[in-house]
């Protein structure tokens, strides 16, 4: 393997793995790890909210999705990288269950939907610029966070 194609596939690797860190992050309720995986300036839709910059990232989650939720689990698909240069572009299937009382585990919320992300290339690694959560299914009762 020559030094180019080498280096795709640490960058694809690293990229995939942000993606895991954030999803582990939200499961782990470990919300202030949301903010090193994103740049300064970055942006988090979910749910018709916008989130700029990580204070806001991390406050986020921390207001509504631990309010509605003792527990979730985010089960991630399909991976698609696309690295060009300093700059990479995601996609990401999820499928999220919520449960609002963990000792309650069959009655859960559940949603499955695809992360559209940018991400940079920095002096500290790869770091999300953008993400975009874009629901396309709902299963279970009716989600308690508006998604």
């Amino acid at each position: 393997m020559n030094e180019v194609a080498l280096q795709r596939v640490i960058d694809e690797s690293e990229l995939r793995n942000l993606i895991q860190e954030l999803l582990r992050a939200l499961d782990d309720r470990d919300f202030d790890a949301l903010g090193p995986l994103y740049t300064e300036d970055g942006v988090r839709e979910v749910g018709g909210r916008v989130y700029r910059g990580r204070e806001e990232i991390v406050a986020g989650p921390k207001k509504f999705l631990a309010a509605a939720y003792e527990a979730t689990f985010h089960h991630l698909g399909q991976v698609y990288v696309d690295v060009d240069g300093d700059e990479a572009s995601i996609v990401a299937y999820i499928l999220a269950f919520h449960l609002p009382k963990a000792a309650e585990p069959a009655r859960h919320e559940d949603g499955g939907g695809k992360y559209h992300a940018t991400a940079r290339r920095t002096e500290n690694g790869w770091r999300l610029t953008h993400v975009r959560l874009e629901m396309v299914l709902f299963q279970g009762e009716p989600m308690t966070l508006k998604v």
